[in-house]
């Protein structure tokens, strides 16, 4: 493995996400560097639990559309009715 992949990964993501060209990445002060790279993962993982939540809501809001799942409810229910 690498021992600057870590590093290369944090470049990438920058320039990715954020547009930033390698060569302003390169002039940053390495403690400057790091804190960006804490602040970039901070808002990811911000970003990333709202999305959870998000999806989490639109989850119990929407009843459960499985076919399977309306045929076990409705043998149970039958099961019920037998004498």
């Amino acid at each position: 493995m690498m021992p600057l992949k870590s590093l290369l990964k944090n470049k990438l993501l920058l320039q990715k996400h954020y547009n930033l060209q390698e060569v302003s990445i390169d002039r940053y002060p390495y403690w400057m560097f790091e804190e960006n790279i804490k602040l970039v993962n901070e808002l990811t993982d911000e970003e990333e639990k709202h999305r959870k939540n998000e999806e989490d809501k639109q989850g119990k809001g929407m009843g459960n559309f499985n076919p399977s799942s309306y045929m076990n409810n409705i043998s149970s229910m039958s099961n019920k009715f037998k004498p």
